[in-house]
C-alpha cells in the first residue's frame, strides 16, 4: 500500500519519479541480461505497460487523468485563441447578466437579516375578505391578494400590548413604524434624515448589539423616560465623522432635544430591505417627533392600525403552533373593537409569516419583475450555450481524424467525452471569471436605473452567495453546451474517418418537413426562437414606455425645478409657518433666471394623492359603507396655474385676494365638472368638504385636465384650493416649491439653497429635482424594464446572428469543392448567393415559427395574471400586432444580413482554386 504522502509527492513531482522509474527499469534489465545472457525484454514483457502499472500504484489514476485533461484543455484553448475569446465573451455576457440579476434577487428576496438566529423570527400580518371596515384609520400599507381580499402588516398598539403577553409561544414581540423624514440639527447644521420608531424590545428581540454605547431597551420606551435615540453605523460615519464620543451627545430632532445613546451594529438598517433609516427612536416618543393631535388621539386606539409587529418564537415552537395559539386572542380583541354589524362581518384574521429575511414590502414590489428579468437573462445564457455548442460542433467535425486515431489506439468513448467536457467546463469557468466583471458593471447600472440616480435602500454586491451561484451557473453551462458536441464527436466510424477527404466528411442530419437539418442547424433554430421571444418582450416594453411618454400631461413639465421644505419641524407653526413659506416664495421669485415660482402641498405626477369626500347639492349621499362624491385635493399658491402653465377654461384662477377669513374658493378640473355639474355652469356653485357641516367652498374657475398622481391612472376629479385659506385642520406643514426657469432648472440649485439658508438655517432643502425627473420616477420600473429588455433583446439578436453566421460560414467552407464544381459548370454568382440565403431563410423561418409558439405560451402565462399584465404593459395588449411585426422584421432582416456575408464569400470562390484545394 503506497502511503498518502508518497502519492502526493508523485502527483506534484512526477518528473523525478519518472526518472527514478526509468533508471530502476534500466538497472533491472541490465542485471537480468548479466544473469541469463539473453535479451531480458523477451522475458520482461512490455516495458511501457510496466511503467503504466507502476504509476497507477503510485497515484490516484482518476485524478491524474483529470489533470491530464485539464492540461490538454489549456493547450487546446491556447491553440485556438480566437475561438476561446469569442466563446468566453459570449459566456461572460450570459453568466454576467444572470449573476447581476441574481445579486438583486439575493438582496431583495433571499438574504437573511444580519441578526442572531433569523430562522426563529416571524412577521405578524392580518388578512380580510374585503376592505375590513373595522380598520377605521390605517397608517401603513396593505396589499390586494391574487385570490381576493387584502393583507396588511399594521396593527393597533393595544393589540401589540395584548399579544406580547403570550410568552408561552413567543420569546419576544416587538414593533416598529416609519418615523418619516426628520429635521436633524447637530452642531448648528440642519439636514434631513430617515427615522424608525421602535419598541423597547426591538433590539433585544432581534439580538442586535451596539457597535458603540448601548441599545434602546424597554426602560427607554415608557412615558416619562428621557428622550434617547440610536443611530446607524453608516450615519455615525457620515454625519458624525466616526466620533467615538458620540454616545451621550445631544441632537435636535424636529426641534426637540434627544440624547444619542448608541450606534447600531454595522450593516444593520432595520428589518425592511425597502428602507434604510438613519435614526432609531423609542416609539413612546412619537409625540415629540410628530406633534400632531391625530397621533396623540390614535396612539392607543383599537381601530387605528399603524404599528408593524415581529416576534421571535420560543425554541421548539413552530410558526403554525404560534399562529394557532395567538389567533384566538387577536380575534377576541378585534371583535371587542367592532360596534356595527358591518364591521363584524369582515374581521381581520391573524396570519404569521417567516421573518428571517425581514418584512416583504420590497419583495412584493420587485419579486415579479426580478423573476421575469432572471428568466430573460437565463434565455440569454441558453442562446450563448447554443452558440458555443455550434462552434464546438464545427471544431468536432474538424477533429474527426483526431478522435478516430484516439479511438483506434484504444481510448474509450467515456474517456474522450470526459476530456471534451473538461474543455467545455474550463471554457465556462473562464467565461464566469470574466462574467463577474460584467456582473459588477451590471449591478451598478441596475442600481442606477432602479434607484433613478439615488442610492437604493438595499446593499447589492458580489459576495459568497453570488459567487456560489456563478460557480453553479458555470458548471451547468459547461455541461450544457459541451455534452452534445462531445457525444457527437465520439460517434465516428474510425475506418471511414481515417480515409475520408474534406468533402466526403459525414454530417449528421435530420430530415424535417422535407429539408435536411444537422444538429448545428437545430441549434441555430433554437437560438432564433429564443431571440424572437426576447425581441418581442423588448418591443412590448419599449412600446409601453413610448405610450407613457406620449401621454398628454395637461401642463408644461419642462424647465421646472421642485424641492420641498418642512418648517414645522424647525418649530414654525400657524401664522409663523405661513409667513415663512410666503417669504421664501417671494425671495425665489426675485432670483435671476426664475420666470415664475409657486407653492403646493402635492407636486404634479408624484405618485401621491390626497382624496376627500365632498357634499354636492343635488347629489344624494350614499348609504353608510358606500363611497359618495369625492375629489382629489391640492393646496396651491396664488401663481400655481401661471407657473405650471395650466390653462383656465372658465372663470378665474385663485389669487392673492383669496386669504384666510374670506369666502373659501377653489378651481376644479374638467372631470370634476363633468361628474358633478354636467350641463350647467359651475362658476359660482358651491360644495362642502366632508359632511353638511363641512367647509363651504365656492367654485371660481375651471382648469384644463392635468395629470395628478400617476400617468397610468385615469384623471380623477381635482380641486385646487389656495393654501393661504387653510384652517388648522388643513394646515400645510410640508410645502413644495416649483420654479419655472428660463434655462436649465438644476442650475438654480445652489441659489435655492442659499435663499432657504438665509430665510432659516434650521430648515433643510429636500428632494431637489426637476419635474421631468419626478415624472420619470413614477415610471421607473417601466423605464428599467424597457432598457434591460432592449439590451437583452439586442444581445440575443447579436448572438443568434453570430451563431447563424458561424454555421453558414462553416457550411460554405465545407462545401468549397461543391461550389467550385457548380461554378465551373456555369452557375452564376447570384444563384450561389441565393443557394446560401435560401438555407438561411429556411433556418430563420423555422426559428420564427418555433419562437411564435414560445411567445404564445408566454402570452398565455401573462394573461392568466391580469394584475401582472397591468403592471407590465400600458396602452397595449401582449399580442400587440405592431410589436410582433417589428420583432419579426428585425429578426428576419438581421438573420439575412448575417447570412449574406458567407453567401457573398461563396459567390467569390475561384473554381480552379477550390478544385485544387480539394
Amino acid at each position: 500500500m503506497i502511503p498518502l504522502f508518497r502519492r502526493l509527492q508523485f502527483l506534484f513531482n512526477r518528473r523525478r519519479f519518472d526518472d527514478d522509474l526509468e533508471e530502476e527499469l534500466r538497472d533491472h534489465l541490465r542485471r537480468k541480461a548479466a544473469d541469463t545472457g539473453i535479451d531480458p525484454r523477451r522475458q520482461f514483457g512490455n516495458v511501457t505497460l510496466v511503467k503504466e502499472e507502476s504509476r497507477r500504484m503510485w497515484t490516484w489514476n482518476y485524478l491524474e487523468q483529470l489533470l491530464q485533461d485539464i492540461r490538454y484543455a489549456f493547450r487546446a484553448m491556447s491553440a485556438n485563441r480566437l475561438f476561446t475569446a469569442m466563446a468566453a465573451l459570449s459566456l461572460a455576457l450570459g453568466i454576467g447578466a444572470n449573476t447581476a440579476i441574481y445579486s438583486f434577487m439575493d438582496a431583495v428576496m433571499l438574504r437573511a437579516l444580519p441578526v442572531q438566529d433569523p430562522s426563529s423570527l416571524v412577521i405578524f400580518n392580518w388578512r380580510a375578505k374585503g376592505e375590513a371596515p373595522i380598520v377605521q384609520d390605517h397608517w401603513g400599507s396593505s396589499y390586494s391578494e391574487p385570490g381576493g381580499g387584502i393583507t396588511s402588516p399594521n396593527y393597533p398598539y393595544p393589540a401589540f400590548q395584548l399579544l406580547k403577553t403570550h410568552t408561552d409561544v413567543l420569546e419576544s414581540l416587538f414593533g416598529h413604524a416609519n418615523g418619516g423624514r426628520l429635521d436633524v440639527v447637530y452642531n448648528g447644521v440642519a439636514e434631513l434624515a430617515d427615522g424608525q420608531l421602535v419598541t423597547g424590545d426591538y433590539f433585544p428581540g432581534l439580538r442586535v448589539p451596539a457597535a458603540l454605547g448601548r441599545i434602546i431597551g424597554p426602560d427607554d420606551d415608557r412615558p416619562g423616560a428621557p428622550p434617547v435615540v440610536m443611530i446607524t453605523y453608516d450615519y455615525w460615519r457620515s454625519r458624525f465623522a466616526s466620533d467615538p464620543n458620540v454616545p451621550g451627545k445631544s441632537v435636535n430632532l424636529n426641534g426637540k432635544p434627544f440624547t444619542i445613546i448608541g450606534v447600531a451594529a454595522p450593516n444593520f438598517y432595520g428589518v425592511s430591505p425597502a428602507s434604510k433609516p438613519h435614526i432609531f427612536i423609542p416609539i413612546s416618543d412619537i409625540g415629540l417627533i410628530k406633534p400632531d393631535q391625530d397621533w396623540a388621539a390614535g396612539f392607543n386606539q383599537g381601530t387605528y392600525y399603524w404599528i408593524e409587529l415581529m416576534g421571535r418564537l420560543k425554541p421548539g415552537v413552530t410558526m403554525q403552533q404560534a399562529e394557532a395559539r395567538l389567533a384566538g386572542p387577536f380575534h377576541n380583541f378585534v371583535l371587542s373593537t367592532a360596534t356595527k354589524d358591518r364591521e363584524r362581518a369582515d374581521l381581520p384574521v391573524l396570519w404569521l409569516q417567516e421573518g428571517g429575511s425581514g418584512v416583504d414590502a420590497m419583495r412584493r414590489q420587485y419579486s415579479e419583475p426580478l423573476w421575469i428579468l432572471l428568466g430573460m437573462a437565463g434565455l440569454i445564457l441558453l442562446i450563448a450555450c447554443a452558440n458555443i455548442a455550434n462552434l464546438l460542433l464545427s471544431r468536432a467535425s474538424s477533429r474527426r481524424r483526431e478522435m478516430a486515431v484516439r479511438l483506434s489506439l484504444g481510448a474509450g468513448r467515456f474517456r474522450i467525452i470526459r476530456q471534451l467536457l473538461t474543455e467545455s467546463i474550463l471554457l465556462a469557468m473562464l467565461g464566469a471569471a470574466a462574467g463577474i466583471g460584467v456582473a459588477a458593471l451590471g449591478i451598478r447600472l441596475l442600481a442606477t436605473w432602479m434607484g433613478n440616480g439615488e442610492d437604493l435602500p438595499i446593499a447589492v454586491g458580489i459576495d459568497w452567495r453570488v459567487l456560489t451561484f456563478t460557480l453553479i451557473a458555470a458548471l451547468t453551462t459547461g455541461i450544457l453546451f459541451g455534452l452534445a458536441p462531445a457525444l457527437e464527436a465520439t460517434k465516428v466510424d474510425t475506418t471511414r474517418a481515417l480515409k475520408e477527404t474534406r468533402s466526403s466528411e459525414a454530417h449528421a442530419r435530420t430530415r424535417l418537413w422535407g429539408l435536411r437539418f444537422g444538429l448545428s442547424h437545430i441549434l441555430v433554430i433554437a437560438q432564433i426562437a429564443l431571440s424572437l421571444l426576447l425581441v418581442v418582450a423588448a418591443a412590448l416594453f419599449v412600446r409601453t414606455l413610448s405610450n407613457l411618454h406620449s401621454i398628454s400631461l395637461g401642463f408644461n413639465a419642462e424647465n421646472i425645478l421642485i424641492f420641498h421644505l418642512d418648517a414645522s419641524k424647525a418649530g414654525y407653526s400657524d401664522a409663523a409657518l405661513k409667513h415663512f413659506y410666503e417669504d421664501v416664495e417671494t425671495r425665489l421669485q426675485r432670483l435671476p433666471g426664475v420666470r415664475a415660482a409657486t407653492t403646493t402641498n402635492l407636486p404634479m405626477v408624484s405618485g401621491w394623492s390626497d382624496s376627500t369626500s365632498i357634499t354636492v347639492p343635488g347629489i344624494p349621499q350614499p348609504p353608510e359603507g358606500q363611497r359618495g362624491p369625492n375629489t382629489s385635493y391640492v393646496q396651491i399658491g396664488s401663481t400655481f396655474f401661471d407657473t405650471m402653465e395650466i390653462p383656465i377654461l372658465l372663470g378665474r384662477p385663485t389669487g392673492k385676494g383669496d386669504v384666510e377669513g374670506a369666502q373659501l374658493v377653489a378651481v376644479v378640473n374638467q372631470v370634476f365638472v363633468d361628474k358633478y355639474f354636467k350641463g350647467t355652469d359651475p362658476i359660482g356653485r358651491h360644495f362642502t368638504f366632508g359632511g353638511n357641516k363641512g367647509a363651504d367652498v365656492e367654485i371660481v374657475g375651471v382648469a384644463r385636465n392635468a395629470r395628478y398622481a400617476s400617468l397610468k391612472r385615469d384623471i380623477p376629479p381635482v380641486t385646487y384650493a389656495p393654501w393661504s385659506q387653510a384652517n388648522k385642520n388643513r394646515m400645510v406643514r410640508e410645502m413644495y416649491f416649483e420654479l419655472r426657469a428660463a434655462g436649465d432648472p438644476l442650475a438654480l440649485a445652489n441659489s435655492v439653497r442659499q435663499v432657504v439658508r438665509e430665510a432659516s438655517p434650521l430648515v433643510p432643502v429636500a428632494g431637489l429635482t426637476t419635474q421631468v425627473q419626478r415624472i420619470d420616477q413614477t415610471i421607473s420600473q417601466e423605464r428599467t424594464f424597457a432598457k434591460l429588455c432592449t439590451w437583452f433583446g439586442g444581445l440575443a439578436l447579436l448572438m443568434a446572428c453570430i451563431g447563424l453566421y458561424g454555421t453558414m460560414a462553416y457550411a460554405v467552407a465545407r462545401r468549397t469543392g461543391e461550389i467550385g464544381i457548380r461554378m465551373a459548370l456555369g452557375a452564376e454568382r447570384t444563384r450561389i448567393v441565393w443557394m446560401v440565403l435560401r438555407e438561411v431563410f429556411s433556418l430563420t423561418s423555422f426559428g420564427i415559427v418555433v419562437g411564435f409558439a414560445a411567445v404564445y405560451v408566454a402570452i398565455r402565462i401573462v394573461r392568466s395574471q391580469p394584475e401582472l399584465a397591468k403592471k407590465l404593459f400600458f396602452g397595449l395588449q401582449p399580442t400587440d400586432p405592431l410589436a410582433l411585426s417589428i420583432s419579426v422584421a428585425i429578426l428576419l432582416g438581421c438573420a439575412l444580413l448575417a447570412g449574406f456575408l458567407p453567401a457573398h464569400r461563396a459567390s467569390r470562390i475561384d473554381p480552379i482554386v477550390a478544385l485544387r484545394h480539394e
